[in-house]
């Protein structure tokens, strides 16, 4: 007998069988705890950009190729994702930050 044949899971289940089953749920985990690595190595206002993008759905290859008009429409609703997140971070108003905003927001 091996040593996974005689571990019973939740139910009854031993390991074997509930790996068997649940084959699928370790792909979905596997997908979810990437998007869970990516989003915490991204900063507050990488994460407030994507979701801007995500709100228009847009992808960013999608977004590269916006006509220059909507571009900049979609650049000014970035900015100010980015700045309520500064603001909330710092408690400073952009406008009162003794750092320039070319530096923020590069």
């Amino acid at each position: 007998m091996s040593a996974i044949t005689g571990i019973s899971g939740i139910g009854g289940t031993t390991a074997a069988a509930a790996a068997t089953t649940n084959g699928s749920s370790s792909t979905s985990f596997d997908a979810i705890l990437e998007a869970f690595k990516k989003a915490a190595s991204e900063t507050p206002e990488q994460r407030a950009r994507d979701a801007v993008l995500k709100k228009h759905d847009l992808s960013e290859e999608d977004y590269k190729k916006l006509p220059a008009r909507q571009k900049e429409a979609i650049d000014k609703e970035i900015a100010e994702a980015v700045r309520k997140v500064h603001e909330r971070k710092t408690g400073v108003a952009i406008g009162d930050s003794p750092v320039p905003t070319e530096k923020l927001f590069g």
